[in-house]
């Protein structure tokens, strides 16, 4: 009886050392090919590495992460020049994902799960989480500390000691300090150790549960004034959006539109709801099996799940992939958990992960293999040339954050609408925007000035130009608008008022190609255009007409 299970065991550890080192390639292909960063890589890092500490502090509330991963980037940022710091950070990036890693392997061996097979398996098939874990951006760390915590809270429910309980207080409170998305999760892995507890009539071990849940929740009462500031903005990109919206989304997001990954989730289902039954009968006729650890990790599963979800819905954002990682990352250890507790299952565990690896690996490889903005080509191009009297506008302004990065010209430059400050992203300034009567007052007398005396208007990320004839509404002061606060309506009506402006005053335009070695991430993939030449508006029947400006590529 013990070689099969012997061999079952070496097959396991063999599969997850492959897994893990098909991981680990993924990840150094990410770290080498993601190139410069993208503008919220940007906005992250130029939060983190302003002039003093306090105003780090100070300027929590235009971002939407604690301070513990912009203290950490200050302090892995301090030794390295600009010239080398984009290197440093895809370093950073890089050991946060192999620690992500880890953490994975650590936690399945506390739980019992044996190698983590399914929670491996997900990472080298979903680019999204090996993107998210190797960015620079808080959500790979914040993974890795609520992966961590939930295999402490799982064993502080199965022995309450002291040292339990200083690990998962630790882990716990730097998994929100983290992530405010880490909040709710925490909670879900609180309950459900609790319910252990109280199932099996461990008081010291429920009120040790409830004490890491609360002091957890208690570490972000700093917060509650950062959080209060901000709300003045983030109407301006939340959406409202009802359950059955948020239900496809996420499907989208978690499976990434890929019919294996959606075979594995389906699979596992399937065996998770198998092995909770299969468990369940087996206790309640006395027989040996991992029963506390299946259940708390079944009750995680739908704990996690369900207030993650009512998260998203309460933040009323549009979910992206990034929000998902914490969340995958926990379900599919919690799904080790289960079949790891039952030798028939752990063999369907093992060729679910065989099949979904040897499916979307390929697919995996080449997505992170792209490169995350071409911002940085477009700056180093307008650098060479562009002319002095000549004008640089960039549009959306949030593109702006990543050219304000890496250009390096005297070439003056403007982005739409205009903006004060673009090391990180404004909502406030660009609230007061939408509010204005003629926020686009000042980029017309630019946009003239240039075309006027001869000089060149680079429009970095183009503009929308409406078809001849047609002019653009203009957009009352907001709320005007239907739409309330959303910046979306406003962002594309600016780009027509502003192409349509230029469609009546230039007189000439042309596509610049840039050249880019391989795919870009459509996140910030970005054109180049060109126009020069002022001339006055036709005018028929005393209204201007729109005809379409003449254009060549370069």
């Amino acid at each position: 009886m013990r070689r099969p299970h012997g061999a079952l065991a070496w097959a396991e550890l063999a599969l997850a050392l492959l897994i893990t080192a098909l991981i680990v390639s993924l990840n150094l292909r990410f770290a080498t090919q993601a190139g410069p960063l993208w503008r919220d890589e940007v906005s992250t890092v130029q939060l983190a590495t302003r002039s003093t500490y306090t105003e780090v502090l100070r300027s929590l509330s235009l971002d939407s992460a604690p301070a513990l991963y912009p203290t950490l980037l200050r302090l892995w940022s301090s030794p390295w020049s600009d010239g080398g710091q984009d290197v440093a950070l895809r370093v950073l990036g890089f050991g946060v994902a192999a620690a992500m890693v880890g953490a994975i392997w650590v936690t399945g061996r506390v739980l019992a799960a044996g190698p983590p097979l399914l929670a491996l398996t997900v990472f080298a098939a979903h680019a999204g989480t090996l993107q998210t874990a190797g960015s620079v951006k808080p959500y790979g760390l914040g993974s890795l500390f609520i992966v961590l915590a939930f295999g402490a809270i799982g064993r502080l429910t199965a022995a309450p000691r002291r040292r339990s309980l200083l690990y998962a207080l630790t882990v716990a409170i730097l998994a929100v300090q983290t992530l405010y998305h880490n909040a709710p999760l925490i909670l879900a892995v609180c309950v459900a150790g609790f319910a252990v507890a109280a199932v099996a009539r461990e008081r010291s071990a429920a009120l040790a549960v409830i004490v890491t849940g609360v002091v957890a929740a208690a570490s972000l009462l700093p917060y509650v004034g950062v959080l209060l500031t901000s709300r003045s903005w983030r109407p301006l990109n939340q959406s409202e959006f009802g359950a059955h919206a948020l239900l496809v989304r996420s499907n989208e997001m978690v499976t990434e539109g890929s019919w294996p990954l959606v075979a594995l989730w389906a699979a596992a289902a399937g065996l998770v709801s198998y092995g909770v039954v299969r468990t369940l009968r087996r206790s309640s006729r006395g027989e040996p099996t991992s029963g506390p650890h299946v259940l708390y990790a079944a009750l995680v599963i739908v704990a996690a799940t369900s207030l993650h979800l009512g998260f998203l819905k309460l933040a009323g954002r549009v979910p992206q992939a990034w929000q998902f990682v914490p969340l995958i990352a926990v379900v599919a250890l919690a799904i080790d958990v289960v079949l790891g507790g039952t030798r028939s299952l752990r063999w369907a565990r093992a060729g679910v992960a065989v099949l979904a690896t040897a499916l979307a690996f390929p697919v995996s490889m080449d997505r992170v293999g792209i490169r995350q903005t071409n911002v940085d080509l477009i700056a180093q191009y307008v650098h060479t040339a562009a002319q002095p009297g000549d004008l640089i506008l960039v549009n959306p302004w949030y593109v702006g954050i990543t050219f304000n990065r890496y250009y390096r010209g005297p070439v003056p430059w403007m982005t739409l609408p205009p903006m004060e400050d673009l090391t990180v992203h404004r909502y406030d300034l660009l609230k007061l925007r939408m509010t204005s009567a003629e926020p686009l007052a000042p980029l017309y007398g630019a946009i003239q000035g240039a075309l006027e005396s001869r000089h060149r208007v680079w429009l970095v990320g183009g503009l929308l130009f409406p078809p001849a004839g047609h002019v653009p509404p203009v957009l009352p002061p907001a709320p005007g608008l239907p739409t309330g606060w959303s910046d979306g309506p406003y962002t594309i009506g600016w780009a027509l008022q502003t192409g349509y402006f230029v469609q009546t005053h230039a007189e000439r335009l042309a596509v610049v190609r840039i050249p880019v070695a391989g795919p870009v991430n459509h996140l910030e993939s970005v054109g180049l255009l060109v126009v020069e030449g002022w001339r006055r508006p036709e005018l028929k029947n005393g209204e201007s007409t729109t005809p379409a400006l003449p254009y060549s590529p370069r």
